[in-house]
């Protein structure tokens, strides 16, 4: 009862000290710098496709298209947003809900600070840490630079895909301490929604330390049939995800994704000294990164300060099973960190370095956990030697770019020692409980110093763009249509609707052509030709495609099939195409403070429906997937093309005839309605896969239901033959 009592006590006590970790790391980290949880992807993609979301989802629709975002439209493409992920899910509708911009990104932060806490206490107690170690462990993990800086800031979707990677490792080493009903279904849920949640880096880094861990249980004589089940609900977990890749699968020919082996430049790689100075959280590198070669002020490496005084004073020995998987598991990932920049569809091995860090940790912290210290004047000299030398050579590289890095350097030697007279010179380490204050005091102190020397990738490697809840358009603008715009980049302070790129005109409510894609699609982006992800639009490229005539009766221009009402443009732009535009009725009415102008057409497009030969066709209702319409009694075939990015899964139901939904010109939607077929037509949209993948779902399900009623048998019988 009492060991019941001491596990139900230190399960509230991990999950208030993560809480406080959580609150301490985002509180000092936003005073910091102000938004930072909310720079580059977070707002160019990730909020205008989340408010988008949100509402989809407040309609009772699953969001798989966003009807007011053109490109990056497809959610089952788009696999980084993960719209089936707990956490995407709730910030969706905390976006759409909240009006500050800034509170998104505090939600991400919060749960997956709170998420890799938790995660490394229960790491460490599964591996026989004590409680307080676990604790420190969970503290040291949850402020890993890459996953702090690059991914709780910019990109939302790592930083998820991250903290459950964490989570599945962990209930992992609770699966290879004992095989139970609770461990197999929290591996499985772990694993589903790390694969939901989009981030390929995520789950290659789960599988590495899966595969590490294996391997050493099978060279120290565990059965090859015991390490497979504790694989089994991860397999299981990957049957039942299939429907949430495999459109991505299937359309792989229409996408722009890129692909190949290849190391242009090195970027994104981080050097081998990176990752072995683990020990320093202000240890700066050299590293092709956003901006061009230059010494990158992010600790890339870190782990803990633990990891010097205790790799030099503490005795360890590879005989330890666990000591020996953590170093099998480094050299795993150690080589997944510093692999090319392009492998096939995955980019930038900077993405791996955080499992680096976090089995860093856990190594340092397992041999501290051993107690076994040795002190001698040989491993003395060479702790103060390295200690000493990381300074000279780290404060050398940078005193000629940030001068007050040198003295945070000096307070990190300074720690360093400190470390080591606090827990080797005098042998603090008892096999009680180390205590919290003093050891919690040392990541938070790293933080601190990382804070101070680098105090966000805002305005140093990345813009940053002040949101406000609201943004202004002139009233002269007509916006009953899809707004394009071709700034170049937007506002530090946007305050109207050219001031902005990519997705956030979805944040405001405002139906454009802009979006944000990674993936992009072959034939729009022939068209909409554009730089980077972020589409920023090459308005030389895109104006005469979209002002030529399309042979439709009426000769519409392009324009008009891709219901374009407004559009914002250089003043060269527009002298430079002034009779192109004119021709398809765009006119001048009113100038941003930013120099653009506004164009708008007389035309309306209150809806998707851009284009029909009948005129009679009405739209009665229109959702983020489906559009539905009330055709009249014709005589001759009605042809209709919606402002919709053109996927296969489009259907039509709700008329006695056939009607043939198909693509205009492989970019938008097409829909023929045959002569004398008059009523309500539905077209919507359903990934082509699912009928087939969804039962993948169930097949996964189902397995995990067997496999748990497996277990249960077998512990019955072996309860039977222990009464015997």
């Amino acid at each position: 009862m009492s060991r019941n009592n001491s596990f139900v006590k230190n399960g509230f006590l991990a999950v208030f000290y993560a809480l406080l970790v959580s609150c301490f790391v985002v509180g000092i980290c936003e005073v910091r710098f102000p938004s930072f949880f909310t720079i580059d992807d977070s707002q160019n993609e990730y909020l205008g496709f989340l408010r988008q979301y949100g509402q989809t989802w407040l309609s009772g629709e699953i969001p798989f298209i966003t009807k007011n975002i053109f490109i990056g439209d497809n959610a089952m493409v788009e696999l980084q947003r993960g719209i089936f992920a707990p956490q995407n899910i709730l910030a969706s509708l905390v976006t759409c809900l909240i009006a500050n911009p800034l509170v998104t990104g505090w939600f991400y932060a919060l749960c997956n600070v709170f998420i890799c806490c938790i995660s490394g206490y229960i790491i460490g107690r599964s591996l026989e840490m004590s409680r307080d170690i676990s604790l420190l462990l969970g503290f040291s993990i949850a402020i890993n630079p890459v996953f702090l800086y690059q991914y709780a800031g910019p990109w939302w979707n790592a930083a998820n895909g991250h903290a459950w990677s964490l989570l599945a490792i962990a209930t992992y080493c609770q699966l290879r301490q004992r095989i139970t009903a609770g461990a197999v279904i929290a591996n499985f849920a772990t694993t589903l929604v790390l694969l939901a949640s989009g981030w390929p880096h995520g789950f290659i880094g789960y599988l590495a330390v899966v595969a590490g861990f294996s391997c050493v249980d099978l060279a120290y004589g565990d059965p090859l049939k015991a390490v497979f089940r504790r694989c089994v609900p991860l397999l299981l977990a990957g049957i039942a995800a299939i429907p949430v890749y495999s459109e991505y699968v299937f359309l792989h020919p229409l996408l722009n994704r890129a692909t190949g082996w290849e190391n242009a430049d090195n970027f994104m790689v981080p050097s081998l000294s990176q990752l072995l100075v683990t020990f320093s959280p202000t240890y700066y590198e050299f590293m092709n990164y956003f901006g061009g070669y230059k010494s990158v002020f992010i600790p890339v490496g870190f782990s803990t300060l633990f990891a010097l005084p205790v790799a030099i004073f503490f005795r360890n020995s590879v005989r330890d099973r666990v000591l020996t998987a953590c170093l099998v598991i480094l050299g795993m990932t150690t080589a997944l960190a510093l692999m090319p920049s392009q492998m096939g569809i995955l980019r930038w091995p900077l993405r791996f370095v955080p499992y680096v860090s976090v089995f860093a940790a856990i190594t340092t912290f397992y041999v501290f956990s051993k107690r076994d210290v040795v002190e001698s004047s040989f491993r003395r000299n060479v702790f103060f030697g390295i200690t000493a030398l990381l300074f000279v050579v780290s404060a050398s590289k940078n005193v000629f770019e940030r001068p007050k890095v040198v003295a945070l350097e000096l307070l990190t030697s300074i720690a360093l020692v400190a470390v080591w007279f606090l827990y080797a010179r005098s042998k603090k380490v008892s096999g009680k409980d180390i205590g919290l204050i003093v050891p919690a005091a040392i990541p938070a102190f790293s933080l601190l110093l990382m804070l101070a020397s680098m105090p966000s990738l805002g305005r140093i490697y990345l813009p940053v763009n002040v949101l406000p809840a609201h943004v202004s358009v002139p009233a002269a603008v007509n916006m009953q249509g899809n707004l394009l715009s071709f700034v170049p980049w937007g506002r530090e302070h946007p305050k109207e609707a050219a001031d902005l790129q990519s997705s956030l005109f979805g944040y405001y409510n405002i139906r454009a052509i802009n979006g944000y894609s990674p993936n992009g699609q072959d034939y729009t982006d022939a068209i909409l030709t554009h730089d980077t992800s972020h589409t920023i639009f090459k308005p030389d490229d895109i104006i005469p495609k979209l002002a030529s005539a399309v042979m439709l009766p009426g000769n519409p221009c392009l324009f008009d099939l891709f219901a374009v009402s407004s559009m914002v443009v250089s003043s060269d732009t527009y002298q430079k195409y002034h009779h192109d535009l004119l021709a398809c009725g765009y006119h001048k009415v009113a100038t941003a403070q930013s120099g653009m102008l506004y164009l708008s057409t007389p035309k309306a497009y209150p809806s998707n429906l851009a284009y029909s030969t009948q005129t009679g066709v009405k739209v009665e209702r229109e959702t983020a997937n489906s559009m539905t319409f009330s055709v009249p009694a014709h005589t001759a075939p009605v042809q209709m093309v919606l402002s919709r990015q053109w996927w296969p899964g489009y259907t039509a139901r709700g008329l006695n005839c056939k009607v043939n939904v198909s693509s205009f010109q492989d970019v938008l939607v097409q829909v023929n309605v045959p002569a004398g077929c008059a009523g309500k037509l539905t077209v919507s949209y359903f990934p082509h896969t699912w009928p087939l993948a969804l039962g993948c779902l169930l097949v996964g399900m189902l397995g995990l239901v067997i496999f748990l009623w497996q277990l249960s048998r077998e512990r019955k019988l072996q309860l039977i033959l222990q009464m015997r």
